[in-house]
């Protein structure tokens, strides 16, 4: 059968048993090779892909450890360079009967700015000794030297509406990402501006078509609207982005194919995803200071203004019209507060809660509050309402600005019959003691008598039926409500999950292990206690070596003895499971294996982890 693609014409089975073979052979060498070999001495080595890179790149760097290491490298400092972590990978070589282990960590150096750099040594601690790496250089070339790399294929780019704002003034950022290649997932992984700068996002996320010098983009565009709270220099930080990018596999024409270009082909295609991180330049803004302020402001600075309305123009004395003040604008829109209202004496006046509505749908930030008070007039006659200020100021003018409402002029006539306002009449108007005349009441009746009290409460079997409709469903709903979000943590945080089911998964798993000496017996015992450790403590156990988790116990809050333990245990496990029945101690070995060995191990092991954390 031919296959879909390259020349050899082999079919996925064939492949898979080619290397199934391959598998097979290395673990039947494997234990033998283990026995007679030995660890190389220590060294640490740094390498990149690259000493040379333009502004906007990043640089791949890897730190790899000969031996075992005591802890991860301690890398130089980078102030230039944003660090990335990319994960670590451990690998052994058997070279002349001879296996050395060594573990690579990777990195990625994100530049921030152009010019030439000294990395110094990176340094590790293997085996109790400290060692060094050697030194090197980064040459990074501003983004206008790139030469033919000017025409990228993805970057970012951060504006500002205004480099010189006064201070609170509404300054628009806007961030965008081009691309003219297929993009994955991408993120904004950092995005601060820091304490004195309070920042408001303006609508989501918008996504059009552009061309820049010909060439056409699709452009993903952040804005967002920023309000400096201090006078003087003040830097915007840059941003970072992380995107996954298709990178296209070359492939030179005058080479030819092999198996392991099929081989290629049938896993992944003829392309790769590769993730960048892309930073915008920092933007240095020169905050101007406001001056000295007028009576009468509160903070806003913008373009606002302000109106007001009464809802009715002729009443009675007694009766109430809603005075409603609006004040609104573009600008610093969170400081809107209550204008000044002018005195009343001729109203009794009642406040009430006002409205506000702040729009962030539009290019710049909008809001408007609208403040309504409750006017009883006491006295008829022709009365009016002064005008109301607003003071702002306005950063295109570079000053202060008032606006100010219409004076409103309102005809007040006596009210029919008695004052409505009036609860009580004197009768005789002397000093001391004065008897009144009730004129209305607005209570119930006073009840004297315990006869007239009724009890609200359910009786009977209204009882039993108010708490099964009433009682029981609030309760039902907030105990599936804890147990959905429950489930939803740990569906969202898998090491969460890990670590409530290691003890679970790890007792259920001792209890089908085989008893006895061999290498299956043992295999499954190194198994369980290592997935169980990785799984509690977050790491990835089957990656764990005996000192390794030896180590991550201790740093857990595990009694030495007991991790010692552990790690002698996983020793005499791996030994058995390569052949070496003479250093695992022979029939030894029967009772580690055994569920009560194993089991007694994880629960000592559990119960201080816990007793740790509580």
């Amino acid at each position: 059968m031919n296959s879909p693609r390259g020349h050899f014409g082999l079919s996925r089975p064939a492949v898979a048993r080619g290397w199934s073979a391959v598998l097979c052979c290395a673990v039947a060498v494997l234990p033998w090779v283990t026995a007679a070999g030995a660890q190389s001495d220590g060294g640490i080595q740094v390498t990149v892909d690259r000493n040379q890179v333009a502004l906007g790149n990043q640089i791949y760097m890897t730190v790899r450890i000969d031996g075992s290491p005591d802890e991860p490298p301690r890398l130089p400092e980078l102030p230039d360079f944003r660090v990335v972590s990319r994960g670590q990978h451990r690998s052994t070589q058997i070279d002349n009967f001879r296996v050395s282990n060594s573990t690579s960590y990777n990195y990625l150096l994100i530049p921030t700015r152009a010019g030439t750099f000294d990395v110094g040594a990176a340094t590790a601690v293997i085996d109790g000794v400290e060692v060094k790496s050697q030194p090197f250089t980064i040459q990074v070339a501003a983004a206008e030297d790139q030469g033919d790399e000017r025409d990228r294929d993805l970057f970012v780019t951060a504006s500002v509406s205004t480099d010189q704002p006064w201070q609170g003034q509404q300054v628009i950022y806007t961030w965008r990402f081009y691309s003219r290649v297929p993009v994955g997932q991408g993120s904004i992984e950092s995005m601060d501006f820091g304490n004195d700068v309070v920042v408001e996002d303006l609508g989501e996320v918008r996504q059009f078509q552009a061309t820049m010098e010909g060439v056409q983009y699709s452009v993903n565009e952040v804005r967002k609207a920023l309000f400096l709270q201090r006078s003087g220099e003040l830097v915007l930080p840059q941003t970072q982005l992380r995107v996954e990018v298709q990178v296209e596999q070359a492939r030179r024409p005058t080479r030819r194919r092999s198996i392991f270009d099929d081989f290629d082909d049938l896993l992944g295609g003829g392309g790769r995803w590769a993730t960048k991180y892309l930073l915008t330049e920092p933007l240095t803004l020169d905050v101007r200071a406001l001056p000295p302020a007028p009576d009468g402001w509160n903070g806003l600075v913008g373009d606002f203004d302000i109106r007001a309305q009464l809802s009715r123009r002729e009443l009675q004395v007694g009766q109430s019209a809603t005075l409603e003040v609006q004040v609104g604008g573009t600008g610093n829109v969170q400081l809107l507060s209550e204008p000044g209202f002018p005195e009343l004496p001729a109203f009794k006046i009642y406040p009430d809660q006002p409205d506000a509505n702040i729009d962030r749908s539009g290019r710049r930030l909008a809001g408007r509050k609208v403040f309504r008070r409750a006017l009883v007039p006491l006295v008829a006659g022709p009365l009016d309402i002064p005008p109301i200020d607003l003071v702002y100021f306005d950063p295109e003018l570079g000053e202060y600005a008032t606006r100010s409402t219409g004076r409103i002029d309102l005809e007040v006539v006596p009210a029919e019959g008695e004052e409505e306002l009036m609860l009580t009449e004197s009768l005789a108007p002397t000093t001391g003691k004065v008897a009144v005349r009730i004129l209305a009441d607005d209570i119930l009746p006073i009840r004297r008598a315990a006869a007239g009290i009724v009890s609200a409460a359910p009786q009977g079997w209204r009882l039993w039926v108010w708490f099964v409709f009433g009682v029981l469903p609030p309760f039902m709903y907030l105990a599936l409500l804890t147990h959905h979000r429950r489930e939803r943590r740990y569906a969202a945080d898998s090491t969460l999950r890990r670590r409530q089911r290691a003890l679970r998964d790890a007792l259920s798993a001792s209890r089908k292990v085989r008893s006895g000496v061999g290498p299956g017996s043992a295999a499954e015992a190194s198994g369980i206690v290592r997935r169980y450790v990785g799984d509690k403590l977050g790491l990835e156990g089957s990656a764990l070596t005996p000192s390794e988790a030896e180590t991550a116990l201790v740093q857990a809050g595990v009694d030495g003895a007991v991790a010692a333990r552990c790690r002698t245990q996983l020793e005499r496990l791996e030994a058995a499971q390569y052949g070496l029945a003479a250093v695992a101690g022979g029939g030894g070995l029967a009772a580690e294996t055994s569920t009560e060995g194993l089991s007694d191990l994880i629960r000592t092991i559990d119960r201080q982890i816990r007793g740790r954390r509580s």
